[in-house]
């Protein structure tokens, strides 16, 4: 049931997902709609207070904290009984699922909601039904609370990365897994998503140049699944203008909210244990990996970094301090343009490995190596080799075609 579940809910996600830059892009613009009803506008915000900001301040605590709101772990939370404080989304998935159920109700109600006024007072109490059946589907689909992940120890590792690639961006701007019970919910999920259209948006005069093909370019993203390199998003351009007419915005926002929950459903998937990676592995189940998005914020825009964190050598050690823990992430964000790493926790050793895919962003990272080697010393992770390189990460070899005997000699 957990297999049949899991290709349902893929399938149907895999047709409508896409980068979650659109819609931060599109939410950023409207949110100061004078026509956007008070309910709307509320679930704009909380879906917008994920983000975390990208500055050299990045540390540790605040890749940790992005880690467990990144929507990874909504079903595992809620069926452990986990709360969030009154009047907040716990999760960045909590936030797009009562975001879609408001621009829903919405949508359903275009002809008098154009004439209600924005103080309208129905939208908040519909706009928190969404959590609450996640949450009942996700307690009745599994008998026990599953465990929820642990961040792997020294998340200062993949900040202080972070912090160096967005410092040196920046100065060159200025001149767990989860248990069979998440599937059952994830099914019922992608079943939920009806299609919609795409396209441009029906009146709005205003558009902004552009738009359209930089959220083609964003829909193109490809769909994450395990044991794939992290795909680069470009921080996207708005398609809708603070005074693009309350039925079009609607209509885009569904589309791009559609597509956010979708790509979330596919990297919750990607975590799933006991899966075939994208070389055609059989991935060991008590070898944890995670798969989640982090949306940066940047003078630029929402910029969407895709991770991956997992442990290699799970069996032969029993010692965790000689199990290897691996982060591998992508960011994009002008004028650095793409730039992918991989930092290696081995031992009481951290190696790092850059890519970036610009002659001037290379030289810039490999000047930064020191501040680097300084960084990860203040963090208490004793520095190995730093190597920075042009162009991108190799790809994971094919599966073996197998062996094949000749028979006739």
């Amino acid at each position: 049931m957990e297999q049949v579940a899991v290709t349902a809910a893929s399938a149907e996600a895999a047709t409508k997902q896409g980068s979650q830059a659109p819609l931060f892009a599109n939410l950023a613009s409207v949110v100061t709609g004078s026509d956007l009803p008070a309910g709307l506008k509320q679930a704009v915000l909380d879906v917008l207070a994920q983000q975390t900001p990208l500055n050299s301040g990045l540390d540790g605590a605040d890749v940790e904290s992005a880690f467990q709101k990144s929507g990874l772990f909504f079903e595992a939370s809620l069926a452990a009984g986990a709360r969030a404080p009154a009047g907040t989304a716990p999760d960045l998935k909590a936030a797009l699922l009562v975001l879609r159920q408001t621009l829903t109700t919405l949508e359903t109600a275009a002809p008098r909601a154009a004439a209600i006024p924005a103080a309208t007072t129905g939208t908040p109490q519909v706009a928190t039904a969404p959590a609450q059946a996640a949450g009942e589907a996700a307690q009745s689909a599994a008998a026990s609370g599953p465990e929820i992940a642990q961040t792997p120890r020294n998340a200062n590792l993949a900040a202080a990365v972070l912090a160096e690639i967005a410092g040196n961006a920046q100065q060159a701007a200025m001149p767990r897994t989860m248990s069979a019970g998440l599937a059952a919910s994830l099914l019922q999920e992608a079943m939920q998503n009806l299609p919609r259209l795409t396209g441009n948006v029906p009146g709005s005069n205003k558009a902004v140049p552009d738009g359209h093909s930089f959220e083609a370019a964003a829909r193109a993203t490809p769909p994450p699944f395990r044991g794939a390199l992290p795909s680069p998003q470009a921080i996207a351009s708005p398609s809708l203008a603070p005074d693009t007419p309350l039925s079009a915005t609607v209509h885009r926002l569904l589309d791009d909210t559609d597509a956010a929950i979708a790509r979330q459903t596919l990297l919750q998937v990607a975590s799933l244990p006991d899966r075939t990676d994208a070389s055609g592995h059989r991935i060991d189940p008590a070898v944890p990996q995670w798969n989640f998005e982090i949306p940066f914020a940047t003078p630029q825009g929402t910029a969407m970094a895709q991770f991956e964190i997992s442990r290699d050598g799970a069996g032969e050690s029993a010692d965790p301090a000689k199990q290897a823990w691996r982060a591998r992430f992508t960011l994009n964000v002008e004028p650095a343009g793409p730039v992918h790493a991989l930092i290696t926790l081995n031992g009481d050793k951290t190696f790092v490995r850059m890519w970036a895919e610009r002659p001037a962003t290379v030289q810039q990272l490999r000047a930064g190596i020191g501040e680097l080697n300084q960084a990860l010393t203040r963090a208490e992770l004793k520095p190995g080799d730093i190597l920075v390189r042009e162009g991108t990460p190799p790809q994971p070899a094919p599966a073996r075609a197998g062996h094949f005997l000749d028979r006739a000699t």
